[in-house]
């Protein structure tokens, strides 16, 4: 189920309609299929122009697997997805060069991002080269977007093994941007740099987001970095949505209770503050076999018996706010 489109929102940029992606694990042996593990289990999103829409969930819940099944980066297992009002979802390599350059992916680790053998300079041109930029025009783009990320021109002339990992992500982030794409996958850009480090990179991405009208997806594992930084937030367990809201509609009325659980494990700045902490126990169900029910069933506070029984769907609460629990239905 999608979001109803807000009224101060731009047209759609990504309309991603029931995505499956499935991984086959081991071989098949006596059974006709091998079994599968559901990374991406029927999620279903619109992401409009000039938005920040974050993905947050524990390790393992599908939201990395969700970012690059939508940039193409695989083949999906089932479902939709439309770029800019093209089904982009059955399209070869060949079909999707074009599209290539209008889709670009942040990754987390700064480091494994660039060459270690080739000066940054070489690796910010070699993109606008790939894409058929002429060499002034690629120069002129890097100028600017030096200029926007606050480092000088002269780390041009660096190797990668002499910058620290937040100016190696801010050279990443100048690089997803010589196109000037009209969507960014952002994979935990912040999770592997120091805390300091983290609020700068957030501040720029928020800074160039005002500048660039950046449309970008904002995958992360912290509710309070998805609380800053994004317009929509959308939070999975184990391959599917299980809440999505604007960001302050959610934050003023968390309703699933595994979202609760995330929000009271981020510390309180008071620490004389009380604190209701939410200790998740019982097992996580395998994503290769999960059960007919809820899916977090088998860990919620909450759980009944129809919950075991019957897999809960999205239900519009009003305000963009959708919720997948039985006790809300």
């Amino acid at each position: 189920m999608n979001r109803e489109q807000q009224k101060d929102a731009g047209r759609i940029i990504v309309h991603v309609e029931h995505l499956k992606k499935y991984f086959p694990v081991g071989s098949a042996g006596f059974r006709k299929e091998p079994k599968q593990l559901k990374a991406v289990d029927d999620v279903s999103l619109d992401i409009h122009e000039g938005e920040i829409i974050g993905i947050v969930g524990e390790s393992g819940c599908g939201k990395s697997t969700l970012g690059r099944a939508i940039l193409r980066l695989f083949p999906v297992t089932d479902g939709k997805i439309v770029f800019k009002g093209t089904d982009i979802t059955r399209m070869d390599r060949k079909e999707l060069k074009e599209y290539r350059r209008d889709m670009q992916m942040i990754f987390q680790n700064p480091f494994s991002s660039f060459n270690p053998k080739q000066r940054i300079g070489n690796a910010l041109a070699e993109v606008g080269k790939v894409y058929g930029m002429t060499e002034s025009e690629t120069n002129e783009r890097i100028a600017e977007l030096m200029e926007h990320i606050n480092l000088p021109m002269d780390f041009l002339h660096r190797m990668p093994s002499e910058l620290s990992g937040g100016q190696l992500q801010r050279l990443a982030i100048a690089r997803a941007l010589i196109l000037n794409p009209g969507f960014i996958v952002a994979d935990e850009p912040v999770s592997a740099l120091d805390v300091s480090v983290q609020a700068q990179i957030l501040n720029l991405i928020t800074d160039l987001r005002k500048k660039m009208n950046m449309t970008m997806m904002f995958i992360s594992h912290e509710m309070t970095v998805v609380e800053h930084t994004c317009d929509y937030i959308c939070v999975m367990y184990l391959g599917r949505i299980i809440e999505m809201a604007p960001t302050k509609e959610l934050f003023a009325h968390i309703s699933h209770p595994y979202t609760r659980a995330l929000m009271s494990a981020i510390p309180k700045a008071d620490p004389d503050e009380e604190k209701e902490r939410i200790v998740l126990e019982g097992d996580i169900p395998s994503a290769i076999d999960l059960p007919e029910g809820c899916s977090f069933a088998s860990r919620c506070f909450a759980c009944t018996k129809e919950c075991r029984e019957r897999r809960p769907e999205l239900k519009d609460l009003g305000n963009g706010h959708f919720v997948a629990c039985h006790r809300l239905h």
